[in-house]
């Protein structure tokens, strides 16, 4: 699994955006960046020999991108499964051409907001894109603050009959940058509204998932016990993703890519690439998102990532090398 940023323009300006540091923001009269075709094709040649059949495709907004839809055909001819990361507002010729695209072979994940400052136009870009994108497109939200809006995904998901799942990710601090995210101290707090929101979802029938960076410690056991139950089921993660940029930066994931990157060059394959990073960061590994995390068991039994890495190196202030060599 790695993921692919093929531009870093996109139409809204997410607090928490993972990406505008690493990519630099698209502003008004700065031109977009887009990955070139050849850039693409030695992305795939990677994947390809690393045994990975899987282009999960990120912005920005991929859909911006003004090859997208050539870039899917390709993929698709090569034998490559398409995960598309994007917020739906995308053109209807767009969204015309992914609803034709192989069910078994392309879907999609939408990061869709309460939308309270998307223009009209904007919006109805969004519903058009989930009415023709349906049952293989699945809605996801990203935490910054421990309450947080969710009965909104319902009655899309209802009226548009998209998968019922529902991902939630929660914002982490990208090392050396300024961006919203959400403090370990409120983890507890997100947890208990966490499975709240399971056990309203499970009542509709729609379960959740969970993305990289969560702790065990954000749920008591009777909490854990209903994940169990009522989601896909939860378990603490903070790995290697891989990221590569439009012109083949690799970084080991968003939250340590201004600190720990390189190129994809360096790398055969992504395995190689894995072992490296994972070196590279083991040292941080024991301390956790938390001072607790520094006597918990679960952490010392590897049964709890700790929470993200990003927390550990900012409050030890001890940074990798920028460069990774």
């Amino acid at each position: 699994m790695a993921n692919i940023l093929i531009t870093n323009d996109c139409p809204r300006s997410c607090t928490f955006c993972f990406a505008k540091s690493r990519l630099g923001s698209q502003t008004e009269g700065a031109p977009a960046k887009f990955m070139s075709r050849a850039n693409l094709r030695q992305v795939m040649d990677f994947l390809e020999g690393s045994g990975e059949m899987s282009l999960r495709l990120l912005g920005g907004e991929p859909t911006r991108h003004p090859e997208f839809t050539d870039i899917v055909g390709e993929a698709l001819e090569r034998g490559f499964h398409i995960h598309v990361f994007t917020n739906a507002m995308m053109p209807a010729e767009t969204a015309d051409f992914l609803s034709d695209t192989p069910v078994d072979q392309v879907s999609f994940l939408c990061n869709v907001s309460p939308q309270s400052n998307d223009a009209a136009e904007d919006k109805q870009k969004v519903a058009y894109a989930l009415e023709r994108l349906g049952a293989r497109a699945q809605v996801g939200i990203t935490l910054t603050a421990p309450e947080f809006e969710y009965a909104f995904l319902l009655p899309l998901i209802e009226r548009y009959r998209l998968k019922r799942r529902i991902r939630i990710g929660i914002a982490q601090p990208i090392v050396g940058e300024n961006n919203a995210f959400l403090a370990p101290a409120d983890y507890r707090e997100a947890g208990r509204n966490i499975v709240a929101m399971a056990e309203d979802c499970i009542r509709n029938d729609i379960l959740i998932g969970f993305d990289c960076g969560m702790t065990l410690c954000m749920f008591s056991q009777e909490e854990l016990g209903k994940l169990l139950q009522y989601t896909e089921g939860f378990r603490s993660v903070c790995q290697p993703i891989i990221d590569i940029g439009p012109d083949l930066d690799i970084w080991h994931c968003f939250p340590l890519s201004e600190v720990l990157n390189s190129k994809l060059e360096r790398f055969r394959n992504r395995n190689e690439a894995v072992r490296f990073y994972r070196q590279k960061v083991a040292r941080f590994r024991t301390f956790g998102c938390k001072e607790t995390c520094l006597s918990c068991a679960y952490l010392k039994r590897g049964q709890c990532s700790g929470g993200c890495l990003a927390h550990a190196i900012n409050s030890l202030n001890k940074l990798p090398p920028r460069e990774a060599q």
